[in-house]
């Protein structure tokens, strides 16, 4: 089948499965493992755009497809792909390997196709990343499907050929890009494409299922490994943010420093729905709003709550908040929706570690009401999450968080919709937040500045070492310690809550000690190292197989931060009727037919 476009996922470390490390907890408020094979979002949306406009474009998540089968091949995968160009999402570091050696391959197999960057960190690191030679264009801005688009156009209007820039006069418009003209000189263009709105994309999934069908590639377009026994869908409220909490890499601050954006861009509530009722269709499991809507107002929020209700959904609907709803807000989505979520990341029990962290608009008394609050009307749950590395946070602080939820679940008459994790900032400090920075000033010492020195980090064998920071007040060491013992006290307040059944949390807490334990073999093989030099091998070797935790959470169930859900009659006639029309409409086209979706008609009767 003809392609265009070939989206590539990278895992965090190109070679984990010859290489393994001691990951430990870097993953475990996020729905992925340890090598982050979950792709961003905005990968979606850009493969939704171009194909508007005639583009075929195929997404391979090759983090996914190496964790899923030993015996997959990534070379051999890349050599068979033949598009115009590869785009290689580099939205967060923790993929600042795993990206460029996916590169690297690609340049060495298809060195005429070129190769295009682009996600958050991708934006802060363009100069840097063009330094390598495996990579032609970085897109910059957190808006890129537009001037994706104009860059695909350049590229098969004759802009691009025998491995280089040969049009300069094709690539100079686009904005947000940056790119080596035909005498090899790096050019930046203008960082002036940032939408007022987030109207334009579509979070459309059955462009996933239409990827598949076309390519006969099943498990190429999965999102993330656990999506398979816990599937999903999402929709994004916003690009860009009002709070300034410091350690974050999507703050107001950071974008408008890196990605040109002054103000939030917020989606029609109208859109949103859209979106998921399109994607509950063929998906089923809980649909999750990513980003707070309550930045937009009480009125935008009012009018989401509302025209959900309208679409009568079984599944859980989750609302990630940057703060405790109203009680009207509690009440309209009591009255509106059939299951709702709430999700807070709090960071602190301690108000003031918290109002230094950019979130003093409320308080641990505010939180403690609204979730007794929410409770009794009826929420399904109701997640807090809690980090350790903030700040100005010494151990102490973090050990006093952990115990604090024991007196917040009696308070709560030990009501089991409320979970509550405590998990280290790991692996790294966002680069462009307000502290990475400005470390000093926030108590960090930084081990990590540029693409290059964290791609090495990643290289170490224990989480600790590949962290690229540590805070002046919780040393990295003693991070270690303290995570896993206030591990141990959640899961002992969870049992006591009857959240964990005897068996899980005795099995939790042997997990816990094999992790501490090799942890604490591989520091040792360091600290001998440090004194007689060499053994960074040795340290490896120490990694057998009883730490390779991979594929689970190491102080959580997994579980735990995945909301169940069945298929249902409707998604399985659903997904059945799209294939067999998907297949049909191949056979009449002979596959010149790019864009055949609900979503896909709709945009081109709007263009009309």
């Amino acid at each position: 089948m003809k392609t265009d476009v070939v989206l590539l996922h990278a895992p965090a470390v190109y070679d984990f499965r010859e290489r393994p490390a001691l990951f430990g907890p870097i993953a475990d408020l996020v729905p992925a493992t340890p090598v982050f094979d979950i792709y961003p979002l905005g990968l979606s949306t850009i493969a939704e755009y171009l194909e508007r406009y005639g583009y075929f474009v195929r997404t391979v998540n090759l983090a996914y497809l190496m964790l899923q089968r030993k015996s997959f091949d990534p070379r051999r995968a890349v050599a068979r792909l033949e598009p115009k160009l590869f785009g290689i999402d580099l939205h967060w570091m923790p993929h600042s390997q795993g990206a460029i050696e996916v590169a690297r391959l690609c340049k060495e197999l298809h060195p005429d196709i070129p190769i295009v960057f682009g996600g958050h960190s991708s934006s802060i690191y363009h100069e840097e990343l063009l330094g390598y030679d495996c990579i032609d264009f970085v897109l910059r801005g957190d808006s890129t499907e537009e001037p994706f688009r104009q860059l695909m156009d350049a590229v098969s209007g004759g802009g691009w050929a025998g491995g280089r820039v040969r049009r300069d006069e094709l690539f100079q418009s686009i904005p947000n890009l940056t790119w080596r003209d035909r005498s090899g000189a790096t050019v930046v263009n203008e960082l002036s494409y940032s939408p007022a709105d987030f109207n334009a994309p579509a979070l459309d999934f059955s462009y996933n299922m239409k990827s598949v069908i076309r390519y006969r590639d099943l498990l190429g377009a999965v999102p993330f490994k656990q999506w398979v026994s816990a599937p999903m869908s999402a929709s994004i409220v916003c690009r860009g943010c009002t709070r300034n909490c410091v350690t974050c890499g999507g703050s107001a601050t950071t974008y408008r420093k890196y990605f040109g954006r002054r103000r939030v861009a917020f989606r029609d509530p109208e859109l949103i729905v859209r979106d998921l009722e399109h994607a509950t269709k063929f998906i089923p499991g809980s649909v999750f709003l990513l980003n707070d809507p309550l930045m937009a107002g009480d009125d935008y929020m009012r009018e989401l709550i509302v025209r959900l209700g309208r679409l009568g959904l079984k599944q859980s609907i989750g609302f990630e908040l940057f703060s405790p709803p109203s009680e009207e807000i509690l009440d309209l989505m009591a009255e509106h929706l059939n299951d709702w979520s709430l999700e807070i990341s709090v960071e602190s029990h301690d108000d003031e570690l918290r109002r230094r962290f950019g979130k003093g608009h409320y308080t641990t008394a505010d939180i403690e009401e609204n979730v007794a609050l929410a409770l009794a009307k009826g929420v399904t749950r109701y997640d807090l999450f809690y980090l350790a590395g903030i700040p100005g946070q010494d151990a102490d602080s973090v050990l006093d968080t952990a115990r604090y939820l024991r007196g917040l679940y009696e308070r709560c008459g030990n009501d089991k919709r409320l979970l509550a994790f405590v998990a280290p900032m790991t692996p790294f400090l966002d680069v462009g937040s307000i502290a990475f920075d400005n470390p000093e000033k926030y108590g960090y010492r930084l081990r990590a500045r540029t693409v290059e020195e964290h791609r090495q980090l990643l290289r170490e064998p224990s989480w600790k070492q590949i962290m690229n920071y540590e805070s002046l007040a919780l040393p990295t060491d003693d991070l270690g310690e303290v995570i896993y013992e206030s591990a141990l006290i959640v899961n002992d307040i969870k049992e006591e809550v009857g959240i964990a059944d005897a068996r899980t949390a005795e099995a939790m807490r042997k997990r816990i000690a094999v992790a501490k334990e090799m942890m604490d073999r591989v520091d040792g093989v360091l600290r001998r190292a440090a004194t007689t030099g060499g053994g960074r091998e040795e340290a490896f070797s120490a990694l057998d197989a009883e730490s390779q935790t991979m594929a689970e959470s190491t102080l959580y169930e997994s579980k735990d931060l995945n909301w169940p859900g069945r298929a249902t009659l409707r998604n399985t006639l659903a997904c059945l009727f799209f294939g067999i029309y998907e297949e049909l409409m191949k056979l009449l086209t002979g596959g010149k037919r790019a864009a055949t979706s609900a979503v896909h008609e709709r945009w081109a009767a709007e263009q009309e």
